[in-house]
């Protein structure tokens, strides 16, 4: 009874559409789930993010949940989880995600996950960090153990929205710090961020995760930037 007098006062709404929520929807209306720009990367060798890395690291496998446009439904997810401290939802489209990928995790014998870290003053700031909720959510539905303490971002970086792609690379060129190496030692890992525009961020972690550790590493996003 409360909960329901709760719900009138309160109700649950889409975060993309506002309509309230019914039955066993949560976060997103099954009309919103539907109309979600899904990549389907997973299901395709040498994908556009695959692509991304080509020369710049080795790869096992990359892909990204979906495509990101501006003014789209994924920019609204993005809303949510950056500027309005979402963290339910970045756990329950890595939920989601998880049950996409759970044939590829498995075919390629992904072992554990990790998250970018944010530095410390700007998960403060945020609250959470929007890429380790979305791995914890990835993580429960692919049953992988998550590492995503191992590595912390040595300092803050300005923002990479404005830059071009070679300020982009300055701007987090050796900045991560894989603090147990023996731990990640010839494991396959999943590295997890939320957008890939350029792949700077990725391409700095990884390189110092795999300089570090003798290990594998495919990579994951909540989005893909056309």
């Amino acid at each position: 009874m409360f909960q329901s007098l709760l719900h009138l006062f309160y109700p649950n709404l889409c975060v993309t559409c506002n309509k309230s929520l019914v039955g066993a929807e949560k976060h997103i209306c099954l009309g919103c789930r539907l109309k979600l720009p899904e990549t389907n990367f997973h299901l395709e060798i040498e994908n556009k993010v695959e692509k991304t890395f080509w020369g710049r690291i080795p790869v096992e496998r990359a892909f990204a949940f979906l495509y990101f446009n501006k003014a789209g439904l994924t920019q609204q997810l993005l809303h949510q989880l950056k500027y309005k401290g979402n963290e339910e939802l970045a756990d329950f489209l890595g939920v989601i995600y998880g049950e996409r990928l759970l044939k590829t995790v498995e075919n390629h014998k992904i072992d554990a996950i990790v998250a970018v870290p944010l530095h410390s003053s700007k998960q403060r700031k945020r609250g959470y960090n929007q890429s380790l909720a979305f791995a914890n959510g990835l993580a429960k539905t692919l049953k992988l153990e998550n590492y995503s303490n191992v590595i912390v971002r040595k300092k803050a970086t300005e923002t990479q929205t404005k830059k071009t792609r070679l300020e982009r690379w300055q701007n987090v060129n050796s900045i991560f710090e894989v603090l147990e190496p023996e731990r990640l030692k010839n494991k396959h890992l999943l590295l997890v961020d939320d957008v890939i525009t350029t792949g700077a961020t990725l391409e700095s972690c990884a390189k110092a995760i795999q300089y570090q550790s003798n290990c594998l590493v495919s990579i994951a996003s909540i989005a893909y930037a056309n």
